[in-house]
């Protein structure tokens, strides 16, 4: 990551007998009135206010749309393991190990009240189906860039932005920066360039925010969503929102993966409670199933993906 490069190259000065602090002058700026106040050789761009001294970098802040998202293979990874492990009986835990370490916290220690025999139940018949259907076990991590491709997700790759208070501190702004692979509405869409209360704690605390952390947008797009009219056991026509984007916010954690920040209001229950209604949807129209089996496994993973993001449940 962007920042603690800074600090290794900082700590490697100062062994070396001496330290190196880049200094910039800055011009007075009246209360209230933006400006641009200098720019350092690396393209840094200083602008300053009564109380927020806003940096960016004029180099490295070209967002480009156009540009692939530098870790689009290891997020659609994290999307393909998420999915596995959400069919995989016993792996509940598991599979809250791919969330942010905020949201795994909340959840880790949930235990069913029925040791989660319903949920391996239904896990064991869709298994069970799907081989039926397909000659073959679920599973496409090999093939997620096949699965999981442009036509079913966008995926938008940036950086959350960086302001310096009046008094030098670091803080972390909601507009983000070296955005590629989309634009940064993409990121702010899903909200995962959103600083909290804890965007000023070392590395972000436990939710993971500050300036430079390398955050993401999973946009599951409403083409892909457009098949998903189908009925519950209730008999109910559920329209799966197939007119609206999807947007999942990943954020990566050290030492290098991409995690899921999924809505705080998701406990253990809820989360039990969503995959077993979105895997019940599932199982319940496998006589529609497509042939293509790509296909069949886009289907499954949108219904987990709303199955943890809560979104049309």
């Amino acid at each position: 990551m962007r920042r603690l490069t800074t600090y290794v190259a900082a700590s490697v000065l100062t062994v070396s007998g001496f330290s190196f602090v880049p200094t910039f002058a800055v011009d007075p700026v009246a209360p209230g009135d933006p400006g641009r106040v200098g720019t350092s050789a690396d393209g840094t761009v200083r602008t300053q206010t009564n109380t927020t001294e806003v940096r960016t970098n004029a180099n490295a802040t070209n967002n480009n749309p156009a540009a692939a998202a530098p870790d689009a293979d290891d997020i659609r990874k994290t999307v393909a393991k998420v999915t596995e492990d959400a069919v995989t009986k016993g792996d509940f835990h598991k599979l809250t190990k791919n969330f942010v370490d905020a949201d795994y916290d909340r959840i880790k220690n949930f235990k069913a009240s029925d040791n989660f025999a319903q949920l391996d139940g239904r896990i064991d018949q869709f298994n069970k189906d799907w081989k039926a259907k397909y000659n073959e076990s679920f599973g496409f991590t090999s093939s997620r860039n096949d699965v999981l491709n442009g036509s079913f997700a966008r995926i938008t790759q940036g950086e959350i932005g960086e302001a310096r208070t009046a008094c030098g501190k670091e803080v972390p702004t909601a507009q983000p920066q070296n955005v590629k692979g989309g634009t940064p509405e993409d990121l702010k869409k899903s909200g995962v360039a959103t600083p909290d209360a804890n965007s000023d704690k070392t590395f972000g605390g436990r939710t993971n925010r500050e300036p430079g952390r390398n955050v993401a947008s999973f946009i599951v797009t409403p083409e892909a969503k457009a098949s998903a009219s189908i009925k519950q056991d209730t008999g109910v026509n559920v329209n799966m929102e197939a007119n609206k984007d999807l947007p999942v916010p990943m954020i990566h954690q050290m030492p290098d993966s991409w995690k899921i920040d999924i809505p705080d209001q998701i406990d253990g229950q809820k989360l039990h409670d969503n995959l077993l209604k979105h895997l019940t949807m599932v199982d319940d129209n496998r006589a529609n199933w497509p042939a293509d089996k790509n296909e069949a496994y886009r289907e499954v993973t949108r219904h987990i993906l709303m199955a943890v993001m809560e979104s049309g449940t």
